[in-house]
């Protein structure tokens, strides 16, 4: 897996104009560009669509907004600010990348080998789009609490794009998808590479169901049943896993297999009101 860290001016411009306000400058100028230009204005909504489409080579059939808001000092301090953003996250990613891509391929099991394009937009505009249908594989990034830690920022950012490799398989069971891709990433892939356990982290939503699951994610991770207490104490989660038969076929298959195990056996796995809480 590769991934550069790109900016778009348009695609930030737009962000800018149609995202919530974070500042009363940003609004001024949004109140500003809406009473002299209406028409122009309304017809950039959907606009964004085009820009990840076609990133460098997007042209908009009428600049007039996008060349008075780049002329704007909002616009070029937050373009600033976006320029040194991507390069912070760059950084972790280039300090990373090799141990990222080792474990990520044994985790997953499974080979990405397209080159995704991260198109860095201001934190402060904490907004996340991508485009399923992509083949140029662009995403639109800018969380407000990436610049609180860089490589947990990564890891958000790779779970999005195992979010996108994972498609519309098992659709109907999108709560169970969801929760094994934060076991693989935000979980198990971010303690290899900071170290120390990360199963604290992860969506809160998702927490019982995970730890419904963890018993079975310990199992195609490869745990033979004597090395299933070192996992619990690793992660601070236990379980009575005298109650848990080993799937021993589990470590043979790749994330999809998992996923299509958890979802086929859930009436027994997922049992949230019996949660063993030991």
């Amino acid at each position: 897996m590769n991934i550069e860290f790109l900016t778009n001016d348009y695609l930030l411009a737009w962000n800018l104009l149609f995202k919530p306000s974070f500042s009363e400058e940003v609004q001024n100028l949004k109140e500003k560009l809406w009473q002299n230009y209406p028409k122009q204005y309304m017809k950039l909504e959907k606009e964004n669509i085009e820009i990840l489409k076609y990133n460098d080579d997007f042209i908009p059939d009428d600049d007039t907004i996008y060349t008075y808001v780049f002329d704007t000092e909002v616009f070029k301090k937050l373009k600033k600010e976006t320029d040194k953003h991507r390069r912070f996250l760059m950084k972790f990613w280039d300090e990373h990348q090799k141990k990222i891509n080792e474990e990520l391929k044994n985790i997953i099991r499974f080979p990405i080998k397209d080159t995704y394009h991260i198109l860095v937009i201001h934190p402060s505009l904490d907004t996340v789009e991508f485009m399923g249908s992509n083949p140029k594989r662009n995403i639109s990034w800018g969380k407000l609490n990436d610049k609180e830690d860089g490589q947990k920022a990564l890891m958000r950012i790779i779970y999005t794009l195992v979010k996108y490799e994972i498609g519309s398989h098992q659709k109907e069971n999108r709560e169970i998808v969801a929760a094994i891709i934060d076991l693989a990433i935000t979980n198990e892939l971010h303690t290899k590479i900071a170290g120390i356990s990360k199963y604290n982290e992860g969506f809160k939503n998702l927490r019982l169901l995970k730890r419904q699951l963890y018993p079975y994610w310990l199992m195609y991770l490869g745990a033979e049943k004597e090395e299933l207490v070192s996992y619990m104490m690793r992660d601070q989660i236990a379980f009575d896993f005298e109650k848990y038969p080993i799937e021993k076929e589990l470590k043979k298959v790749d994330l999809y297999g998992f996923i299509d195990f958890c979802c086929k056996n859930q009436k027994y796995i997922i049992r949230l009101d019996k949660i063993d809480l030991v």
